[in-house]
């Protein structure tokens, strides 16, 4: 099992209030080839006419203020179309969002600065990768790839991610998921790193409330996304809200 993770920061329209998500996808070994040629085979009608056949996937890109403006004066967007495409694919095909919804000052930015300390933006979101793993993909382990950041971060995160999976008597038990994070480049061929870029803005828009953003359509398919389940008197959902303003 693969988790793609990818990072939004925002400001809450109604508030201004900072947050960020930090989110992705989770991918079964076995499906992670036919991932990319559904991928590929969603997109290819749209080359030469949204993006090229070279470009990325980029949420910002195809969710920003010229899509809004084209679905207002036209009805439509060519953009959104894809999204909402790609997303519906992703959804018939079982992959799983992931995630972190962080309004908590100071734990937003999803940057360690301890390296013996793991923020509970962290920490929440690997319980959640261990919690699914276990219970819908049994038999596998949880490889976490994170969009790459500046050399900076990524080091100062996977050493925190490492200190904590293998030191911390919490860490140990989430046994569920390898040791070592690994950060990847979503380039254009990386179809898994830029789908959860697009689960990621879908996520920090619907979050934001930003009002002329008609993103609700892509949000019920994300949510639809979400593993929700129980245990014993506790829900779990893979999609985690920290600290969300009243």
């Amino acid at each position: 099992m693969y988790v793609f993770l990818d990072e939004s920061f925002r400001d809450q329209h109604p508030t201004r209030r900072a947050f960020g998500v930090l989110a992705g996808v989770a991918i079964s070994d076995r499906a992670l080839d036919s991932v990319q040629s559904m991928i590929y085979a969603v997109r290819k009608p749209y080359h030469g006419r949204v993006l090229k056949e070279s470009d990325e996937f980029k949420g910002n890109e195809l969710l920003g203020t010229a899509t809004w403006r084209s679905i207002r004066e036209r009805g439509f967007s060519e953009q959104f179309n894809l999204v909402e495409e790609v997303l519906q694919r992703c959804a018939a095909a079982s992959i799983v969002v992931v995630g972190v919804v962080c309004f908590e000052q100071n734990l937003h930015t999803f940057a360690a600065n301890d390296p013996d300390r793991l923020s509970a933006t962290f920490g929440s979101l690997l319980k959640r990768v261990d919690h699914l793993a276990k219970r819908s993909f049994p038999g596998e382990r949880a490889q976490v790839v994170f969009d790459g950041r500046d050399h900076g971060t990524n080091s100062r995160n996977a050493l925190a991610i490492t200190n904590f999976l293998v030191k911390s008597p919490v860490g140990r038990t989430l046994d569920a998921i390898r040791q070592y994070p690994l950060f990847g480049v979503s380039q254009a061929n990386n179809y898994a790193l830029q789908i959860a870029d697009l689960v990621t803005t879908v996520i920090a828009l619907h979050h934001q409330q930003r009002p002329d953003a008609r993103t609700e359509p892509l949000w019920r398919v994300v949510d639809r996304m979400v593993v929700r389940f129980r245990e014993g008197t506790r829900r779990w959902s893979t999609l985690k809200v920290l600290s969300a303003p009243q």
